[in-house]
């Protein structure tokens, strides 16, 4: 429970031990309290009147002499040669209690000095209590010949061979152990009188692995002895079962031996870090398994989203214990359960919808619209280089010209990429645009176009990056202003200054249908929809943005008439479209159950007419959608195989297809597919923006590969230093790989307090501890 170690179980018997310390435990069946009182005080009176009458004797007998001063020397040697002397057995009884006190209380040192001088008067003592002092001083080979030794001579045979079978345990001899708690299982009904009976075959379940036994025995116990020990194997075994709850309640209820560490586990194990934190932090300052309770506090404060903290945590506990930090937890990197289960996932797919702004943004970025050249400025420039010759300025008059023809290339190469981008053709539309840029890079209007693209392929950093560029240039096309606030939220870039220039040049402006739509995805963008609910209220043109800022806002504040009327307007207005229907979905079947929603979005599903473009060429957000909806109602498969046919019939631009089939490859948990088409689209097709690497990087950690994982993961920080996802991801894998210093630099770069990643999850590797343990270090 507490670690994952054997618990080794000594039995001694010693009622000395008892009187020194009133918790310590003990095994043998001892005479009543009361009875013993008196015999010791009649043997004490017995004594007394026999050392009197013998004084008296040698008084009268002797006359008196001198006295002799005490020689030291005399002393000192006496006191060296006292270990040959023999000694009784009530001292030996005495030595043993207190070496046990010492022990227990933590003297190790002297105890086990105590237990090397007990050794010497073998003679004096019992086989079975020499065994328990050689057994605490782990003079493991000796003791388990005396406590051969007993049982051959009849002395406790069945606590014996217990005690025997826990030597061998620490020889590593399993056919021995096997041998002597057999034998103690086959003593067993010899002490079935005994009030120890239910601990004794407590200990031979327990150590044979017969839990469930050895729990009913504790349960129904015939003795309170070693009462501490019966709670911690109660609360062991019942953690081993997963009765995490149970277990607690038995820790907690041993007040006088109240384990932190252990407390701090189960609360970790329920997912209570909070008091998780407060048990392993008493922990500490107890000096409990140091070690072990500053990682446990580390790997808590990294599951609950405290990175800097476990960082910081993580950094300490390496520093002072470098090598020994390795040993104790080894984690094991994997990808969230929540991914590929279908209840689940369900759960998380309609909770984003509705909460993650990404989810939000990305649909508003699919509806928003292209923007044209201005004619009227290229006239003007047309106008001002003829004007230039007449007055003989030629140079002047080339320049306005080169610009004026420049201007008309590069319009008539955006109108040409705009209609690649309405059919649904993104990629091409934005290596056109991309081109268009090097030849007019301060044009305001490409910079946006070129930024829509890159937004709806989910490049939100190069999105961010001509969103601003694109503002900078033309500080009234407030739209680019907008959005470059929205992506540089998804970015995590600080835009206080950006969205206070915009706000206050919008709010001169005076009051007209764009002035709204510009003050409502600034609210949005501030998830203050309470402020937006104006725009509700509009009677505007039905625009696909429109009736999707109607949905985003409806579904927010609970108005789901409203949210139903914009999505029936949209599937309308695009009925062939995925998105769209996507939407109606979220609006229409909110209220229902899982399994009723499933089978509900299924059906719908089928009677619709898509034309796929959008899953095939179009914005990222459908495929991921679109997708998730496949999951949820269990047809990720016949997704596949449509894929898979448009692929070998398609020769050229097959970015977003293979992408598409990589991504429903990897929830369907074909994990190796996934991982070979992302190494296909990064390595061949060069497709290589943050996120498509992170993708790579996942679907690398669900088939094995953590290498290629790792690689993918840096390379995909390189590209966005700011897409925490990647870090945190690459710290786990660090960790994995115990590289503690590289986890601790990715984890201290995440500015994101509470921090969850949505796809990486570790747990403790228990194959590793158990291999260590089978195969210790020599």
């Amino acid at each position: 429970m507490a670690d994952l170690e054997e618990e080794i179980i000594i039995i001694e018997d010693s009622e000395a031990a008892e009187n020194l310390h009133p918790t310590e435990e003990k095994v043998e069946e001892s005479l009543d309290s009361s009875k013993k009182k008196k015999i010791i005080i009649f043997a004490a009176l017995g004594l007394l009147l026999i050392l009197i009458i013998i004084l008296t004797i040698v008084l009268l007998s002797k006359s008196p002499q001198k006295v002799i001063p005490l020689d030291m020397d005399l002393l000192d040697e006496k006191l060296e040669n006292q270990t040959e002397e023999k000694i009784e057995p009530s001292k030996l009884e005495n030595m043993i209690a207190k070496a046990n006190y010492l022990y227990t209380n933590g003297s190790k040192e002297k105890a086990l000095s105590l237990y090397e001088n007990i050794a010497h008067y073998s003679e004096a003592i019992s086989e079975y209590n020499l065994g328990v002092a050689q057994l605490k001083n782990e003079q493991y080979a000796l003791a388990l010949k005396t406590f051969t030794r007993a049982i051959k001579n009849d002395e406790k045979r069945c606590v014996s061979a217990i005690n025997a079978a826990v030597c061998s345990l620490h020889l590593k001899d399993q056919e021995s152990f096997k041998y002597y708690i057999d034998l103690a299982y086959a003593y067993l009904p010899y002490e079935v009188n005994s009030p120890l009976y239910s601990y004794y075959y407590t200990l031979i379940s327990y150590y044979n692995q017969d839990y469930i036994n050895a729990l009913n025995s504790l349960k129904n116990a015939t003795s309170n002895e070693y009462e501490t020990t019966q709670k911690n194997l109660a609360a062991r075994i019942n953690a081993l079962y997963g009765n995490d709850y149970e277990a607690i309640d038995i820790i907690e209820k041993n007040n006088e031996h109240l384990d932190d560490f252990s407390l701090g586990l189960l609360y970790a194990r329920i997912g209570d870090f909070a008091l998780a934190n407060n048990h392993f932090d008493e922990a500490i300052i107890k000096n409990i398994q140091p070690v072990k309770a500053q990682l446990a506090l580390a790997l808590i404060s990294l599951k609950s989203g405290q990175l800097k903290r476990s960082a910081s945590k993580i950094k300490n506990v390496t520093d002072m214990y470098p090598e020994e930090v390795y040993e104790h937890y080894p984690i094991k990197v994997k990808l969230k359960d929540s991914l590929f289960d279908t209840q689940k996932a369900q759960k998380l797919y309609r909770d984003k919808i509705i909460h993650s702004k990404s989810t939000i943004f990305q649909k508003i970025f699919t509806f928003s619209p292209y923007k044209v050249f201005n004619a009227n400025k290229t006239i003007s420039y047309i106008r001002k280089g003829n004007a230039n010759i007449y007055i003989d300025n030629i140079q002047a008059a080339k320049e306005y010209l080169k610009t004026s023809s420049s201007s008309s290339n590069v319009n008539i190469g955006i109108t040409r990429a705009i209609k690649k981008a309405l059919n649904l053709q993104i990629r091409e539309a934005n290596l056109d645009l991309q081109e268009l840029i090097k030849i007019q890079p301060k044009h305001s209007i490409l910079h946006y176009n070129l930024a829509l693209t890159y937004a709806q392929m989910g490049d939100n950093k190069k999105a961010h990056e001509h969103f601003l560029r694109s503002y900078y240039l033309d500080a009234k096309n407030y739209l680019s202003g907008v959005y470059a606030v929205m992506t540089s939220q998804l970015i995590h870039k600080e835009s206080k200054k950006l969205k206070s220039i915009l706000i206050d040049s919008i709010t001169s402006e005076e009051a007209s249908e764009e002035k709204e739509l510009y003050k409502t995805l600034l609210y949005i963008s501030e998830n203050n929809y309470v402020s937006a609910i104006e725009w509700l209220d509009n009677d505007y043109k039905q625009r696909p943005l429109y009736l999707t800022l109607n949905t985003i806002i409806a579904l927010k504040l609970n108005r789901l008439d409203i949210a139903k009327q914009a999505t029936n307007k949209l599937t309308v207005l695009l009925p062939n479209d995925i998105l769209p229907h996507l939407m109606y979905i979220d609006t229409h079947f909110s209220e229902y159950k899982p399994k009723e929603y499933a089978n509900e979005v299924l059906n719908y599903l089928k009677k619709q007419d898509f034309n796929f473009n959008d899953l095939y060429h179009g914005p990222y957000i459908t495929r991921y959608l679109y997708i998730q909806e496949n999951l949820i109602t269990g047809k990720l498969y016949f997704l596949r195989e449509q894929l898979k046919k448009v692929l070998q019939t398609t020769d050229t631009n097959t970015h977003e297809i293979e992408s598409a089939l990589a991504l429903a490859s990897l929830y369907d948990k074909q994990f190796e597919e996934s991982y070979t088409l992302y190494n296909h689209i990064i390595d061949d097709l060069q497709v290589r923006d943050s996120y498509t690497l992170f993708m790579g990087a996942v679907a690398s950690t669900a088939a094995g590969h953590h290498e290629n994982a790792i690689a993918l993961l840096e390379l995909s920080k390189l590209k966005d230093s700011d897409f925490f996802e990647s870090r945190y991801a690459l710290a786990l894998l660090y960790l994995e790989v115990k590289n503690n210093a590289g986890a601790v630099i990715q984890l201290s770069r995440i500015e994101e307090d509470g921090f969850i990643s949505q796809y990486f999850d570790f747990s403790i590797n228990t194959n590793e501890l158990l291999f260590k343990k089978q195969h210790p270090k020599e």
